[in-house]
């Protein structure tokens, strides 16, 4: 069968096709094809406290584009979730409800705690890793960041929490979710080190392809500040030409690696394992499990 999911971030909009071939050893997920538009909600939520006439315009025109790529591509079942900028946006119901009313198409706003448990849906704990270590799951988008502690295969603990990459640029992050963050983090270092983190979303699969080495999808602690060092010395618009960086991530992967190198160093991390799969992974691997009684 084929599925498809869109996640509405605070940054980007992507929409995901995946093709689930049933097998004697369990179902197999092959990606098909994968759209992203950056629309940048977290712009006006972030800045304004809701979505501009201009951004609904924009995420009517996109879902709408979306519905067709839908229709064109015989999906047979979806599933839409939005995160922290939906979340955040005092007329995120007025969005959703005139999304449904041109499309037809039905969205649901998940919250934090949601996010992580679905970003943990990829299963990437199974993938090329130690069944006996322990990882901490590592998702950085533009309004939050998801964290997940993974031991021995098991979901021990996960949070989300207010620390982005677009609340960063616009000075939106609180002091105080820092410290959270910290505060809650910290007990792992005695609890369940060495970790190896699980780095996801757009930002650490960029720096991995720019800066990646033949290994493949591991950076380690050391080689990303290296990169962050590296990138840095350049203008917004120095990265887009020098990297090949996207616009709408070369204004914000800096906040992003700062947020990985504040975590990592905090627990002693070495190691960052990238397996490129992110929340619309998750969400496929979720709504498989729906459709066929699993959940």
């Amino acid at each position: 069968m084929k599925l498809a999911a869109i996640d509405i971030g605070s940054n980007a909009v992507r929409l995901l096709f995946m093709n689930v071939y049933e097998t004697d050893n369990g179902p197999v997920f092959v990606k098909d094809a994968i759209y992203r538009v950056p629309l940048r909600l977290g712009d006006d939520v972030f800045l304004k406290g809701k979505i501009t006439k201009e951004g609904k315009r924009r995420t009517l025109d996109t879902m709408i584009a979306f519905k067709k790529l839908m229709l064109v591509h015989g999906t047979e079942g979806y599933m839409i979730c939005a995160t922290s900028a939906m979340r955040d946006a005092k007329n995120s119901k007025e969005i959703i409800k005139a999304v449904k009313k041109k499309t037809g198409l039905e969205i649901m706003v998940i919250s934090g705690a949601e996010e992580a448990e679905i970003i943990f849906a990829n299963h990437v704990e199974k993938m090329r890793l130690h069944p006996d270590k322990n990882y901490l799951y590592i998702d950085v988008g533009g309004g939050s960041t998801e964290l997940v502690l993974i031991k021995k295969g098991e979901l021990i603990a996960k949070r989300s929490f207010n620390i982005g990459t677009l609340r960063l640029k616009h000075n939106k992050v609180d002091e105080n979710e820092w410290v959270e963050m910290e505060n809650w983090i910290s007990p792992f270092k005695k609890d369940y080190a060495p970790i190896t983190a699980i780095g996801s979303g757009g930002n650490i699969n960029t720096l991995i392809k720019a800066f990646g080495s033949k290994k493949g999808m591991e950076l380690t602690t050391e080689e990303i500040e290296v990169d962050y060092a590296t990138l840095s010395q350049f203008t917004t618009q120095e990265m887009v030409i020098k990297f090949s960086l996207k616009p709408d991530r070369a204004d914000v992967i800096l906040h992003a690696v700062k947020i990985y190198l504040t975590i990592l160093k905090s627990l002693e991390i070495k190691n960052v394992f990238i397996p490129k799969v992110g929340l619309t992974d998750g969400i496929i691997h979720k709504l498989y499990d729906k459709l066929k009684g699993l959940d």
